[in-house]
């Protein structure tokens, strides 16, 4: 009898499969998972709608992304963090972000080589890692403050190194990384020649004083980092599965070489209007 590749034989059911089926079960709120029990912004629905009836959104998007959103993603990155992208070939539209953390992958690292992984981690990270052929190399960050240990960091780095993922504003502990620990990586990618795959998709789930600060700009980090959003999380609307990675033309291209034959596009009516709208 046929049976599974042996890539995915030591997968189980991602967590968030069972809590969402467990809270609909019983009727309660996810606290589990980033899922709102509340709409999103009802301008932006309205929008979907028009989109939905002006004949324009029902067929095949663009690959990459429509026009309006890779401008909406860019101008979004001037606005809040003075960053120049280019929307025409700096800026890739997902179906969610957890397919843009997979497409970095796949696009950006080579079967045996080691991507660093900074532990708790959202699911998808290691399994991705597994299924590109790499090797996943563990740094914790420790409690209470959930900070990593530089000197632990550093021991993680070898010659093999060709990523590291980072997660700010942190799932699942909250925890903001501080300008001073983000240089601290900045310098050892440099050093190893090492990429950054940023997710932020909580990049405005910010609270008191904390400050999100992409790593991408921090002096000679763009040229190796991809940037990776979330309009699930940025805008309440976890359903309408829209994400996206944004960076340095040249590196953005490996993402984009292998999402096109993951996904190809992403859902037209979302991006057409209604995030795009929501961007403006």
């Amino acid at each position: 009898m046929p049976t599974t590749a042996r890539r995915v034989s030591t997968f189980g059911t991602t967590i968030f499969t069972e809590i969402n089926s467990l809270a609909q079960e019983y009727n309660a709120v996810n606290l589990g998972q980033g899922r709102p029990d509340f709409d999103g912004p009802q301008a932006v629905i309205e929008a979907a709608v028009a989109a939905l009836r002006s004949g324009q959104a029902n067929q095949y998007p663009p690959g990459p992304g429509t026009p309006e959103f890779k401008t909406g993603v860019a101008n979004h990155a001037l606005r809040f963090y003075d960053m120049d992208i280019d929307p025409a070939n700096g800026v890739l539209v997902t179906p969610g972000a957890t397919e843009a953390v997979f497409c970095s992958i796949m696009g950006l690292v080579d079967p045996g080589d080691e991507v660093i992984v900074i532990e708790p981690f959202f699911d998808s990270y290691v399994p991705g890692i597994i299924m590109a052929g790499a090797v996943p190399v563990y740094v914790p960050l420790r409690p209470p403050d959930w900070a990593f240990d530089a000197d632990e960091l550093r021991a993680a780095f070898t010659p093999r190194t060709r990523a590291l993922i980072l997660n700010t504003p942190h799932n699942p502990t909250g925890r903001v990384f501080t300008r001073e620990e983000l240089q601290t990586i900045a310098d050892l990618c440099q050093e190893y020649d090492v990429t950054v795959i940023s997710d932020e998709v909580y990049e405005h789930l910010v609270f008191e004083d904390a400050r999100h600060i992409p790593i991408a700009t921090l002096p000679g980090m763009f040229e190796r980092t991809v940037s990776i959003g979330s309009a699930g999380k940025t805008f309440g609307m976890t359903g309408w599965k829209v994400g996206w990675v944004y960076g340095h033309p040249e590196i953005v291209a490996g993402v984009k070489r292998a999402q096109q034959f993951v996904s190809f596009a992403t859902n037209h009516l979302a991006q057409q209007q209604a995030v795009a709208h929501a961007f403006a």
